[in-house]
């Protein structure tokens, strides 16, 4: 999930459509959102917990006490951590 921010800034550094197509390329969501105005916000969480639900194998539970949350390798492919301009 991408969430542009500052939609509330007149001033973007990337625009809705390069930023839709990002998440195009790269199959996920993209939602905008104000954490100063709120507009947004907590329909990007709803949405993120949403996907979350939808998650298949994400609940299952593989040892007692512990809940397996993928297999997948996680380390970052592109040098970017939490964030990625995109400009």
């Amino acid at each position: 999930m991408i969430i542009g921010n500052k939609i509330d800034v007149d001033h973007r550094e990337v625009s809705r459509e390069q930023a839709m197509a990002f998440a195009r390329r790269h199959q996920t969501l993209y939602i905008e959102a104000s954490a100063k105005t709120k507009h947004g916000v907590q329909a990007a969480f709803e949405e993120l917990v949403h996907k979350i639900i939808q998650t298949p194998g994400l609940w299952e539970s593989y040892d007692a006490g512990n809940i397996h949350v993928g297999t997948k390798d996680h380390t970052a492919r592109s040098g970017c951590a939490a964030y990625c301009s995109l400009a």
